[in-house]
């Protein structure tokens, strides 16, 4: 056991300078002003809001103390593996970017202590350009070079194979210096894997000990943790929120704790990384939350997936660690399969996509959500329904065939789900879906018990029926019956619109249409999330249709919007400029 090194770095010779004073996140941020085609919108947006920080007078920016642990990650940190092996890393400007605005924001507490303003980094970057390497320099700093006594570090991934993408690394780091394998215990598992480490030290005569343990889905221990730094390796992996929430609620009463999110973009609509990845833009967009960072290097919207320049935009490390050669490798066997182009595009232009088994992809339908519908009172409108009874959803959709400003057919899709409140919260944390949330919004309504209560969602409909002009109710055949019955008795008209390609064929491929060409708007997210989930099935005959077995994840607002749209499909008719005249005569006569 050894006194603490709070600066072990400083007795060392420097491998490559980090001048002292030099504001880093001024020089890749004036880099970006000067040219900014050359940088994505997000990258721009992080730098506008390192300058509107740089104008407020609650926070500053400590120059010394951002440079302090860059010093530390190029003195310490090597590469260990490829052609790189055995070299310092040497930290590119968007790498100094930030990690200088992690560490050099700082601010007063409530208790007159100087401390970090940042408390949580989301760092999203297409694959090899330096992620782990950035992720294991901001682990090591925090167990060796922060100067925290007692700190419990963690690396968390979907299992326990990723985990040892940072703690193999991070466990050569240690060894690679003796300043720090002095006082190091590393434990090892099965074929080399790295469990945990332990740093040992003396300070003012008392014995702390730093520990770092990868974790994976044993998450009992967390509730009674008090994490300082928790590294999420590849949230895109990640399809369960509990870990990331747990480690995020321990964190709480820490005075500079750091959740260090690093990605690159992945499959699927509901996973961590898509949720992280969501609040994290938002972030950018509104510069509402002072205790994160968000850096994400992705593709501008309308981008061509083909271009050149746009590889070169997305990829900061293009010329260091990835080549264009090997993109061109990568990019002829996608331009051939779709599964291989879902994969390009999630791994090396870092977009969001649901992969070749997903019949819609995230660009299509973002575009889709909007803030209001406007006023539908008394519009004729056309009811799907799509009823279940426990862990589904059950989803009516009302399908307002409309006109824009032009006279451009639009079809305005508002919805109601139900969903029973037993064991609601292990349902919100399997979907990743916010449904109490939902529920204060008023885009779900809640069934007390297991059940669907059939008479609570046949309420809503007659609220429906008083409020629009119901035309028609048309209904998946599966548990229907009874609430069937009740609206017929009501004098609706229902029809039965069975689940098979045969039948369902032309409505998948008019929505398809209609969504392409931005002609489906709608209010309700959980659209927007069905949607993404649906897988289609296709039979012998070239036919479509959904299917709720082969898709992950729920997707029964979206099988109910197509039942509904058995009708509206048929009316989705654009009107000429007289047409348009009389359709406003009728509206406003």
């Amino acid at each position: 056991m050894t006194s603490f090194l709070f600066c072990p770095w400083r007795w060392l010779i420097y491998v490559t300078e980090i001048k002292q004073g030099v504001n880093y996140a001024d020089k890749f941020a004036k880099k970006v002003r000067r040219w900014p085609k050359k940088y994505p919108d997000t990258i721009k947006q992080a730098v506008d809001r390192y300058y509107k920080w740089k104008k407020r007078k609650d926070i500053w920016f400590d120059v010394d103390r951002a440079n302090e642990m860059m010093d530390w990650v190029q003195t310490f940190i090597r590469h260990v593996k490829g052609d790189l092996a055995g070299q310092p890393l040497i930290l590119e400007d968007w790498q100094r970017f930030a990690f200088s605005n992690i560490y050099g924001w700082v601010h007063e507490n409530e208790r007159g202590d100087t401390v970090r303003v940042i408390r949580e980094a989301y760092v999203q970057v297409p694959k090899k350009n330096g992620k782990t390497l950035l992720a294991v320099g901001g682990l090591g700093y925090a167990m060796y070079g922060e100067g925290v006594l007692g700190a419990d570090c963690y690396a968390c991934a979907s299992d326990f194979t990723q985990a040892q993408y940072a703690a193999k690394p991070f466990a050569s780091t240690i060894l690679n210096h003796e300043a720090l394998t002095e006082s190091s215990t590393i434990y090892k598992g099965p074929k080399g894997t790295v469990s945990s480490v332990t740093y040992d030290y003396i300070h003012d005569d008392l014995a702390y000990q730093n520990t770092f343990m990868a974790v994976t889905k044993n998450i009992g221990f967390i509730e009674g943790s008090n994490p300082h730094f928790v590294l999420n390796d590849e949230l895109h992996a990640q399809e369960k929120m509990e870990q990331y929430d747990n480690f995020k609620s321990a964190q709480i009463n820490r005075p500079e704790p750091l959740m260090f999110n690093i990605s690159t973009a992945g499959k699927g609509s509901s996973s961590v990384g898509m949720r992280v990845y969501r609040e994290a833009k938002e972030v950018l967009k509104n510069d509402d939350n002072d205790a994160s960072f968000v850096m994400i290097y992705e593709p501008n919207k309308g981008y061509n997936w083909k271009d050149r320049k746009v590889w070169h935009m997305v990829n900061p490390n293009i010329g260091v660690s990835v080549t264009m050669s090997a993109l061109e490798t990568e990019f002829i066997t996608a331009a051939r399969s779709a599964h291989k182009k879902a994969e390009f595009l999630s791994k090396h232009l870092n977009v969001f996509v649901n992969g070749a088994e997903n019949f819609f992809e995230q660009d299509q339908v973002e575009h889709i959500l909007v803030d209001d519908l406007g006023d539908l009172e008394g519009q004729t409108c056309y009811l799907g329904l799509d009823l279940s009874k426990t862990t589904d959803l059950t989803c009516v959709s009302l399908n307002f065939p409309s006109y824009d400003e032009e006279g451009k057919a639009l079809l305005k899709v508002k919805q109601m789900y139900f969903i029973p409140t037993e064991n609601l919260e292990t349902r919100e944390k399997e979907d990743n879906v916010p449904y109490t949330d939902l529920v204060e919004r008023g885009y779900v309504q809640l069934c007390d018990g297991k059940m669907i209560d059939q008479d609570q969602v046949l309420e809503y409909i007659v609220e429906c029926m008083d409020l629009y002009d119901v035309q028609q109710l048309n209904y998946d055949p599966a548990m229907s019956h009874k609430l069937v019955e009740k609206c017929e008795n009501l004098g609706l008209e229902c029809i039965a619109v069975n689940q098979y390609p045969n039948v369902m064929n032309a409505m998948v491929d008019d929505a398809e249409l209609l969504i392409y060409e931005k002609r489906v708007v709608t209010d309700n997210p959980l659209f927007i999330y069905c949607a993404l989930n649906v897988v289609v099935v296709t039979n012998i005959n070239g036919m479509k249709a959904p299917s709720k077995r082969q898709s992950k994840k729920k997707i029964d607002g979206f099988v109910a919007f197509l039942v509904a749209h058995k009708e509206t499909m048929m009316l989705m008719d654009d009107v000429d400029e007289d047409g348009m005249d009389e359709l406003l005569e009728e509206i406003y006569r």
